[in-house]
């Protein structure tokens, strides 16, 4: 089966587009954020491994089931014979299995080999969406119905519309434990926040997910990360960054997104005063982190459990100046002065044979409804194009505080240059202060 390389060179010109369009002589080593950076993938040895992923993904489920990491690998190793590029046999070792998830798989999705979509997130939890659904506004001339059913000759034309506008920002936040969901939940249904929740780093479908959901809703999107003050936990937001920087130049283009580290941050850690551990012996990064920071590590449940309220703080804080929270009130006030304008216009202009044909049209759909008194509102609902002009809608535009906004602590900020974006997140990786260049 030959295989469309979709993505082939796409995060690969987009590196150095970026590069050049900033005027500035980086190199590529220079903007590599991650040992796996999606940008640094396209390699001769990195398709040769996403093709024969791809080849193995179809062989066991077809071109359209869905599958986790762990079901592929067993389905590879029931057939017994099947041989990596290399010429071995890929067998049930840890070391095959980390070479099928963590290296073959990386370069299959982000290489365009197979979907994003197709591998099932059997490690992370589904997200909880409390994003409102998009609705465009409308106009119609109804006969004001309530449960019962009035007679044809009681009915009066009367101008209704729904004034719906979205807040100026979508809202992600991500937490690196699920103990979070206590705190976190009751917040991103206040908010309309798309809440994910992850033991540890979130995977590449995770990430996929959060960029597929905030290019469809066409409104900038606001990351709001939140994972334990240790190098791990310093590393989640850099990574998270990086991904949906590539996800943005490999296929949701318009995707606009400015990415806020909310907790646990240092100066929490201090002024709060909350309790650390040492850091393990196995943290490679433990001397590096201890000499630009000085402490050993701090994790979010410390924050969460001994200071609940604090944290509900800090999170809403951080969200509230991108949450326009006149806007429902603006909304409404628009909505009744349109009526208010349109029902005149209706006084004004109808006649009494236009009312004549429309309770005749209402007889006759009250016949046919008499037993669906659920549905009635619904259906009795008379189109207002070609009958009545009516004023135009005007919808209040949703405004947030762009004051606040700009004094945010910004690990990425949709206002940046990819390139500054990317010496951000370098600058944090080296534990160095990012942020604004």
């Amino acid at each position: 089966m030959t295989y469309i390389k979709k993505e082939a060179g796409v995060l690969k010109r987009a590196l150095y587009a970026h590069i050049k369009s900033s005027g500035t002589l980086y190199s590529r080593d220079a903007m590599t954020v991650m040992q796996n950076d999606p940008y640094r993938l396209d390699t001769p040895a990195n398709h040769r491994d996403g093709e024969w992923l791809a080849e193995q993904l179809e062989r066991a489920i077809g071109p359209y089931r869905k599958i986790h990491w762990r079901g592929l690998h067993y389905a590879i190793v029931a057939q017994g014979n099947v041989r990596k590029p290399n010429g071995e046999i890929y067998r049930n070792t840890e070391e095959d299995w980390v070479w099928l998830s963590a290296q073959a798989g990386k370069a299959a999705r982000w290489l365009g080999y197979i979907p994003f979509e197709r591998i099932i997130d059997a490690r992370n939890a589904e997200p909880i969406l409390y994003r409102p659904e998009k609705k465009s506004t409308e106009t119609w001339i109804t006969a004001g119905l309530d449960v019962s059913i009035p007679d044809a000759d009681d009915l009066e034309p009367k101008a209704q519309a729904n004034f719906r506008a979205p807040q100026p920002y979508s809202f992600v936040m991500w937490g690196e434990k699920t103990s979070l969901k206590e705190v976190l939940e009751p917040i991103a249904k206040r908010y309309g926040a798309d809440l994910y929740l992850t033991d540890g780093e979130p995977s590449d479908t995770v990430i996929h997910d959060m960029a597929a959901r905030g290019a469809a809703y066409g409104r900038p999107m606001v990351v709001f990360t939140h994972s334990d003050c240790d190098p791990g936990g310093h590393q989640m937001p850099i990574s998270i960054g990086r991904k949906i920087q590539a996800l943005r130049d490999l296929k949701f283009n318009d995707l606009e997104f400015d990415l806020v580290p909310v907790a646990l941050t240092l100066e929490q850690v201090k002024e709060l005063g909350l309790p650390s551990t040492p850091l393990k012996e196995t943290e490679k990064r433990a001397d590096k982190w201890r000499g630009a920071y000085g402490i050993e590590q701090t994790e979010i449940d410390a924050l969460a459990t001994l200071r609940r309220q604090v944290l509900r703080e800090i999170v809403e804080n951080a969200i509230d100046p991108f949450y326009d929270h006149s806007l429902e009130e603006r909304l409404r006030e628009a909505e009744e002065a349109w009526e208010e304008e349109a029902q005149a216009a209706i006084d004004e202009q109808i006649d009494p044979d236009d009312l004549h044909s429309l309770r005749m049209e209402a007889e006759v759909k009250l016949e046919e409804l008499r037993e669906a008194i659920e549905d009635l509102n619904e259906r009795m609902r008379f189109s207002a194009d070609g009958r009545f002009r009516l004023p135009e809608v005007e919808v209040p535009e949703p405004e947030a505080d762009e004051d606040e906004i700009d004094r945010q602590a910004y690990l990425i900020s949709k206002d940046w240059h990819w390139v500054d974006q990317t010496r951000s997140l370098i600058a944090r990786k080296k534990y160095e202060d990012g942020g604004a260049p």
